[in-house]
């Protein structure tokens, strides 16, 4: 069963600071007491984070929004998009957000559709349609540590060989948030991303169907 909780957490970059991530909170006890204002709540956030992130990685702020009763920060680390959560008195800081709602709303979708989905993956992709993939310029962009990456992967089995894929990551297995120079220069954000002629972007798990509607290769 997947879900897409790794696209709202914060990775490495801030846990090797000792930072919890998953599900948990950072207690901000400088944050003085009251509203704060959005800006005023997001400046401190990534002051908090640079000063407690790993050596040689920064944080940047894009874009801060009130979420219901929170502040949702966007930001960048080392160019990689994540995004964080601060309670409005300046308080907790969560480096992680879950919506729950979507999250159950998608196990229920995948549980609807996985008896079609598996038939249907585990016979459509092969070798010739991957091949097929790559000569009509598909390109896939993924990091060794998404978990959706390693799922798409797995729906090409043997035959990712023929798959033009490309790794983000400048150090492939050891580090997070570093990206290759051709993954900024393709302006990637998110993972996986795929491209496709004519200048055609999608994100996230595509299935063989999607794929071949994209590139015009058959399933075979």
């Amino acid at each position: 069963m997947n879900t897409n909780i790794n696209k709202y957490l914060i990775p490495g970059a801030i846990a090797v600071a000792g930072i919890l991530i998953a599900g948990a909170f950072v207690y901000l006890n400088y944050f003085p007491l009251g509203i704060l204002s959005s800006q005023a709540a997001a400046d401190k956030a990534i002051a908090f984070i640079n000063q407690n992130i790993e050596q040689g990685a920064t944080a940047n702020l894009v874009q801060v929004t009130e979420e219901n009763d929170v502040y949702k920060i966007s930001l960048k680390i080392n160019e990689t998009p994540y995004e964080s959560y601060i309670t409005k008195d300046g308080r907790f800081l969560f480096p992680s957000g879950i919506d729950l709602e979507v999250i159950e709303g998608e196990q229920a979708t995948e549980a609807a559709n996985s008896g079609e989905q598996t038939s249907t993956e585990t016979t459509a992709v092969s070798a010739s349609f991957a091949q097929c993939l790559t000569e009509k310029g598909a390109k896939f962009y993924g990091a060794w540590w998404c978990s959706h990456c390693q799922n798409q992967k797995k729906m090409f089995g043997d035959a990712l060989q023929y798959v033009n894929y490309i790794e983000c990551e400048q150090t492939p297995g050891t580090s997070q948030g570093s990206l290759t120079d051709t993954c900024k220069t393709a302006e990637i954000e998110s993972f996986p991303t795929w491209d496709f002629a004519g200048g055609v972007r999608k994100t996230g798990e595509l299935t063989s169907a999607q794929l071949s509607e994209l590139s015009g290769c058959p399933l075979q």
